[in-house]
């Protein structure tokens, strides 16, 4: 069977990990980001691509995310993308939060800010139609 594609774009991204080391030493330009057209908190930028097999990452850094692994997908803040990183608190966008196994014993998460124009994102289009596929 031929994947479908469904949606591309592009993409600011990072996994938890890299979120979780600037948590303590990156404060300023989360707070700039809340006064400035900055790009939201991010590691990696690219272009998106949706299938009806996986989610796919092109750019500084490849990542392939095969439906058949993703354990949850969550929109919205948390501790590590807080509402107070973003533009307006979040008022016009949330990042989308995936989280998806690698191996048996190991997982790895996510956050994407999809099609992002300086207030607002494609986040909730990228999520519902996720969800749908996962269904």
């Amino acid at each position: 069977m031929v994947a479908q594609k469904m949606l591309e774009g592009n993409v600011l991204w990072s996994y938890d990990h890299e979120l979780t080391h600037e948590k303590s030493s990156s404060w300023i330009k989360k707070i700039a980001g809340l006064f400035s057209f900055l790009k939201p908190i991010h590691n990696h930028e690219g272009n998106i691509l949706l299938a009806s097999n996986g989610l796919f990452i092109t750019g500084d850094e490849q990542l392939e995310l095969p439906l058949s692994h993703i354990e949850e997908v969550y929109m919205g803040f948390d501790d590590l993308f807080p509402a107070s990183s973003a533009k307006n608190f979040g008022a016009f966008w949330q990042p989308i939060r995936i989280r998806s196994t690698v191996s048996r014993s190991e997982s790895q998460t996510v956050y994407l800010v999809i099609n992002h124009t300086g207030i607002f994102s494609d986040n909730q289009t990228w999520f519902n139609t996720l969800i749908s596929l996962l269904r």
